[in-house]
């Protein structure tokens, strides 16, 4: 790969080092919102760069997400989590404050793609219980408006025979179970005390009319083409944040890169977002013939995004090419794969 440095190109990667230096969006996280400053947030989030604050005012959303909503939600009208007691979980039941301001999804895209990316941030109308559920005394998991939402999507987007990787407390294959397009679903799970526990206390509560089957198993070891190949969608949550996650992810798919629109990862953006800006320093440096400085923790990370460029015959003169590379979940997922 080559690129010149044509007025747009060099002005694109102006900006992007810009949004790379400015860290202001993060100063929002746990600020307190009430309808009387609601208002005034919004227009310091457009200010700040939020995309969905852009444009004229009466299309900003709502900062804030109905706590009865939530919780009368398909899952949470079914579901008792509170039921869920034994010699290794136990639950807890903790007032959780509304009116702060919260990540509620993945990382947004910029949408113009120069690394202006951000949080959808919300806060609830009101103050909201949430379940804490502990296994063998230890955090396990907690059940939030940010799990629901960065599991809808997916859930929805099942179909035919589904395979999904973790279970969890089977928020996904409950709301996939929903979905009238879903035909099975199949769940590959590593802990027995996990499938115990949700055979036991939760899924009696779900929806008993399309046959789930849940298998005791290591993620990597199933992870394959030939046991992919007969599930029509495959869901991977085996993860607790984008912080592991994207070396989860790297290793599947160093095994076995499915199709994009067959397989979908949880919070993938969150975990690629490092990527998009390391594949910006990559074409940074190429550009201006200088080495690349990363932690090293990346390294090989940047090795990989070196190898996949550095073999391309192509030479860049615009920058929506650039943009591309740098945000394309394929790409990624295909640098990701290599070996």
């Amino acid at each position: 790969m080559e690129i010149q440095p044509t007025k747009d190109i060099e002005a694109f990667c102006s900006r992007c080092r810009c949004h790379l230096q400015s860290d202001n969006k993060n100063s929002f996280l746990g600020m307190h919102a009430t309808k009387a400053n609601e208002t005034k947030i919004q227009t310091a989030m457009h200010d700040a760069g939020f995309a969905e604050f852009q444009g004229d005012a009466h299309t900003w959303p709502s900062l804030f997400l109905s706590a009865d909503a939530w919780e009368r939600s398909s899952y949470h009208s079914h579901v008792s989590l509170d039921l869920v007691k034994n010699e290794h979980f136990s639950y807890q039941t903790e007032k959780t404050a509304g009116h702060e301001l919260f990540n509620t999804d993945c990382i947004q895209k910029d949408p113009k793609r120069e690394l202006n990316d951000w949080m959808k941030l919300r806060a609830m109308d009101r103050n909201f219980d949430a379940i804490y559920l502990y296994q063998d005394e230890k955090d396990w998991m907690m059940d939030a408006p940010s799990e629901a939402a960065t599991n809808d999507v997916p859930a929805a987007k099942a179909h035919g025979n589904v395979l999904t990787f973790g279970l969890g407390i089977g928020y996904f294959i409950y709301m996939a179970l929903m979905n009238p397009h879903v035909d099975t679903v199949t769940c590959i799970e590593s802990s027995s005390q996990v499938i115990e526990m949700f055979n036991r206390f939760l899924y009696p509560q779900f929806p008993q009319d399309k046959k789930v089957n849940i298998i005791e198993g290591d993620a990597f070891s199933y992870y394959r083409r030939e046991y992919l190949a007969p599930y029509d969608y495959i869901f991977t949550d085996i993860w607790q944040s984008s912080i592991d996650g994207l070396n989860c992810i790297e290793k599947l798919l160093m095994q076995n890169n499915e199709p994009l629109e067959k397989a979908d990862f949880w919070i993938e953006d969150s975990c690629f977002e490092i990527m998009w800006t390391l594949i910006f320093l990559y074409f940074d440096a190429l550009l201006h013939h200088h080495k690349i400085s990363i932690n090293p923790s990346y390294a090989h990370l940047m090795h990989k995004i070196q190898n996949y460029f550095d073999a391309m015959d192509v030479v860049i003169y615009d920058p929506s090419k650039l943009q591309f590379y740098m945000y394309d979940t394929g790409t990624i997922r295909s640098i990701l794969a290599q070996k």
